[in-house]
């Protein structure tokens, strides 16, 4: 395995890795640092000739930088990372790149597109579907059919009705109850949720 990327988001996968006994040949990241990986596992800036074969997986927590740096990759994607506190279900559907974090619970049926992040506690119900580069934060609960487009970021402890769609690209502020469907590149927050102007502190 290799990591892409070596801040705090990279430090909880390398640490998954630990647990679950996946030798991490070490990490590439763009930047100077300071990371938070041991600098002696760094590689250097993306290098496609460094462990050609080996399994990547981005871990950035950035919805934008994931994908466009999934975009210029030529390693093979790593299959979905997931810690051993975390529950999925045997029918759940989990595409490569998807990190699942501790205490997360993704139930029967549910779906999770390449690369999104299930982030500590959050927990995805039967059949919902989570689109690609999509980030659930923690305590998220996307409930039973919901289902949250590509790209999107849901902020901490939101928590989304059943079979509301939230579309592409849409932010929704931390603690926000979305009761309605949101349009795509909607940002809203609140209880209900509603659409708003600016982000919010997410």
């Amino acid at each position: 395995m290799i990591l892409y990327g070596g801040g705090d988001h990279a430090l909880g996968l390398w640490e998954i890795c630990q647990l679950r006994g996946i030798v991490v040949k070490g990490f590439f990241d763009d930047g100077e640092g300071p990371f938070a990986l041991p600098k002696e596992a760094h590689l250097g800036a993306y290098d496609p000739t460094i462990y050609p074969e080996e399994p990547i997986i981005v871990a950035i927590t950035d919805n934008t930088i994931r994908r466009n740096l999934s975009l210029r990759i030529k390693h093979p994607i790593a299959p979905p990372l997931v810690h051993p506190h975390a529950y999925v279900a045997p029918s759940a559907t989990l595409e490569n790149g998807v990190v699942v974090l501790a205490g997360a619970v993704i139930h029967s049926q549910s779906y999770i597109g390449a690369h999104a992040i299930i982030n500590s506690g959050a927990i995805v119900e039967h059949f919902a579907r989570i689109g690609a580069f999509t980030h659930l934060s923690p305590g998220v609960i996307a409930a039973c059919r919901s289902e949250v487009g590509e790209g999107c970021f849901i902020g901490t402890g939101a928590i989304i009705v059943p079979h509301v769609s939230v579309g592409e690209g849409c932010i929704v502020g931390a603690g926000s109850l979305v009761l309605h469907k949101l349009p795509p590149f909607t940002r809203a927050w609140g209880h209900p949720a509603k659409s708003q102007a600016e982000s919010p502190l997410l």
